[in-house]
């Protein structure tokens, strides 16, 4: 890892704080003139680090999403585009994709979110600065083949992976979309296919994540016992756990068809063998979640058939105790 990597990974890990010339010099094994020199290279590609005689650098990133700081934090090297503010990233994305203007796999990545859509059309409440808002465009070669029940559900592991390895808890999983911690709802997945409209073939796909790292604030009442956040108090860079995930996206997405994530997205589901009610289409299914098969499709035991679930989502789960309020 070059030097200059190396700095802004220790600044990334001290996040808010001042570090001396001396303290980066030692901790990483060079000296003071060579930590000088990085830190004006940095400043000259664009990092804003602030500097104060006898007591050192800061990184001022605080609440602030960089993408330079992405760039060098996360090894995959897809187009990035960075938003303050927007309706939506996945809007955004089916646009691009549509007008031509994304031809590449690209993630998007917004502070704030003030269209943010859910499935069924519901609002994901996505305020500033508290979460993570981010879209996969992913323009698809002629004859590609798309398996949406993997897609979505291998992309709730790879969630989970970046979450464990950054924040240090586990998320667990709702089939197909919801991504769950102490029994709230913290995250959510939205897989969109994008049309030709000419050949009416799939031409890409969008991936949406959205993520409450904190409990968003002023939800509405039907909200408060529904939608929590990760940690009370975030003290990991949002830059890490952006450059993370996307790590962990592009390699699921480079594998995931061969399903080799479903055991770990099994191991976190907490429909497995409860009573649930989806809703498939127009129709409400009631059953007995027996299993998520090979393809990521859900498997309900309705007592006269088994039905295969191949998209909807989880309304009601009956869980002992009544631990799950979403």
């Amino acid at each position: 890892m070059k030097t200059d990597e190396r700095i802004l990974h220790f600044f990334a890990e001290h996040e808010g704080e001042y570090l001396s010339g001396e303290t980066l010099a030692k901790n990483l094994d060079i000296s003071r003139a060579a930590v000088w020199k990085v830190i004006k290279k940095l400043t000259e590609q664009g990092h804003t680090i602030d500097s104060q005689h006898h007591v050192g650098y800061r990184y001022q990133s605080g609440k602030v999403l960089s993408v330079p700081m992405i760039r060098q934090l996360a090894h995959s090297d897809w187009q990035i585009k960075l938003f303050d503010v927007i309706d939506s990233t996945n809007t955004y994305a089916k646009e691009a994709l549509t007008r031509g203007d994304i031809t590449k796999p690209t993630m998007i990545i917004a502070n704030q979110q003030i269209g943010g859509r859910g499935r069924l059309g519901r609002t994901f409440v996505s305020p500033a600065d508290t979460g993570l808002y981010i879209s996969f465009a992913l323009p698809l070669p002629v004859g590609t083949s798309v398996v949406p029940g993997l897609l979505t559900t291998g992309t709730a592991v790879a969630v989970s992976r970046a979450i464990k390895k950054t924040i240090g808890i586990e998320l667990d999983f709702k089939w197909v979309n919801d991504l769950l911690f102490k029994n709230r709802k913290v995250g959510g997945i939205l897989t969109e296919a994008v049309m030709d409209f000419e050949s009416q073939q799939v031409s890409a796909i969008v991936v949406g994540i959205g993520l409450n790292l904190q409990q968003p604030q002023n939800l509405d009442a039907t909200l408060t016992n529904k939608v929590g956040g990760m940690v009370e108090h975030l003290t990991v860079s949002r830059n890490v756990i952006v450059a993370t995930l996307f790590d962990e996206f592009v390699k699921l997405y480079a594998e995931y068809t061969d399903g080799s994530f479903l055991k770990a997205y099994r191991q976190r589901n907490i429909v497995i063998n409860q009573t649930v009610t989806v809703k498939y289409g127009k129709e409400l299914v009631t059953g007995i979640a027996k299993a998520i098969d090979e393809q990521g499709q859900l498997l309900v035991d309705t007592g006269d058939v088994i039905r295969t679930i191949n998209s909807g989502e989880v309304l009601k789960v009956q869980l002992p105790n009544n631990s799950y309020h979403g």
